[in-house]
């Protein structure tokens, strides 16, 4: 009987050392992707004030996207099928969302991805193509999953019957009062995509992407 007892009573200490180890390895595991993510951060700030030397000037852009939490009433004309210009594609975060005229009543990001008005399209040599959107949880919170780019990811844009890759060479933030200074290598053909900054309502966060190849589809 007391073997038996004496068994019980091991079997309880090991489960507990085990739960133990568990617990530590959990916390360890924890704290080890907050410090990849303070790297991380400090990495492309550090990348994003190089790249800010590297270039002459700076495009402001008047925008403010928000963090949107409740669905927004965003249905367009009964029966209406979008006039879709073209897509923009990012595989990471599995987006595909489609891009409207500029002209288009619907161009406005709350409705869709908006392209702004001074962006220039893709086909444009040393051209910038701007797009926003908004962040959060809502119903158009079509660049809730930006955050999760890195630099070097790529991002696809379908448009006039070609396609459009880019990778991500800069990622910076700035304060969130109704406009953002663009900045970016005049020489390369960019993409510009701007968001509201995640867990932060004080910041947006703007992803500059430079064009690796054209090729048709």
């Amino acid at each position: 009987m007391a073997s038996k007892n004496t068994f019980k009573v091991k079997s309880e200490t090991l489960l507990i050392i085990v739960g133990f180890l568990l617990l530590i390895i959990a916390i360890l595991l924890f704290h080890y992707q907050k410090f990849l993510e303070v790297v991380d951060e400090l990495y492309n700030n550090i990348q994003a004030e190089i790249y800010k030397e590297n270039t002459t000037s700076a495009l402001e852009v008047n925008i403010d996207v928000d963090y949107v939490e409740q669905d927004i009433d965003n249905k367009e004309e009964a029966g209406a099928t979008p006039n879709y210009i073209g897509f923009l594609e990012i595989d990471k975060i599995n987006l595909r969302q489609g891009l409207l005229p500029k002209k288009s009543y619907y161009n406005y990001v709350d409705y869709h991805v908006q392209i702004m008005d001074i962006s220039d399209f893709p086909d444009k040599v040393g051209g910038n193509f701007i797009l926003a959107g908004h962040s959060g949880t809502s119903n158009v919170a079509f660049f809730r999953n930006l955050y999760k780019l890195k630099l070097g990811d790529v991002a696809k844009v379908y448009y006039n019957s070609k396609l459009y890759k880019y990778s991500i060479v800069n990622i910076y933030k700035q304060d969130k009062d109704g406009s953002v200074n663009i900045y970016r290598n005049e020489d390369k053909t960019t993409l510009t995509l701007i968001t509201c900054t995640k867990d932060d309502k004080t910041t947006q966060t703007i992803y500059i992407l430079e064009l690796d190849s054209v090729e048709a589809y």
